[in-house]
């Protein structure tokens, strides 16, 4: 049944998922103060209103103790965020802290793997664009180049048109100043 209502559950503190393993062993969601915990938090979070109430009875009349233990009870019923659970929570209990740091840095680990991977897919899609840029400027390139070449070949031939009719003309002029030279010189002699 636990399986079936709760397939897989996050603590609010350590947000370590977690589900029954076994009928005999129930890791089933145990709420505390409305909070869903993982047993090592239930035992952190107990211990620490055991030790709040013990403090509060050697303290009684001091308005010192009450302060602190409104303070405990803020931060530990205060948010849901997983760095809301601090070690000092967890007094007296160095087993289930190292537990509960191993679970906070393996989120931790998790959070800046997704960001990794959103890092490399932007830089995926960066190079990618690179990509694109770098064969829309060489086509571009190449587009221009034969632009370049297309009208040097124009204007190739144009020249050399001009060049052959240049040299028509001047045949043409030297022909006619030959001609006139002769008429001038026949024209002399025949008097």
């Amino acid at each position: 049944e636990c399986r079936i209502a709760h397939p897989v559950v996050k603590c609010t503190y350590c947000r370590t998922e977690y589900q029954q393993e076994s009928k005999t062993n129930t890791m089933c969601p145990e709420r505390v103060d409305g909070k869903l915990l993982c047993w090592l938090c239930t035992l952190s979070y107990k211990r620490v209103l055991q030790k709040t109430k013990e403090q509060r009875k050697h303290l009684s009349g001091s308005s010192r103790a009450g302060h602190q233990e409104k303070e405990q009870y803020s931060r530990l019923s205060g948010g849901g965020h997983y760095n809301s659970f601090s070690p000092d929570l967890a007094l007296d209990s160095p087993g289930t802290d190292h537990f509960v740091i191993i679970a906070q840095l393996k989120e931790e680990v998790a959070t800046l793997k997704k960001m990794l991977h959103q890092k490399d897919q932007m830089i995926l899609e960066k190079e990618k664009k690179i990509t694109e840029l770098k064969a829309d400027f060489q086509y571009q390139e190449s587009q221009m180049r034969a632009k370049m070449n297309q009208m040097e070949k124009t204007h190739k031939e144009v020249t050399e048109q001009l060049q052959a009719k240049n040299r028509e003309l001047l045949k043409q002029a030297a022909a006619l100043s030959k001609s006139k030279k002769s008429e001038k010189s026949g024209a002399i002699t025949s008097p």
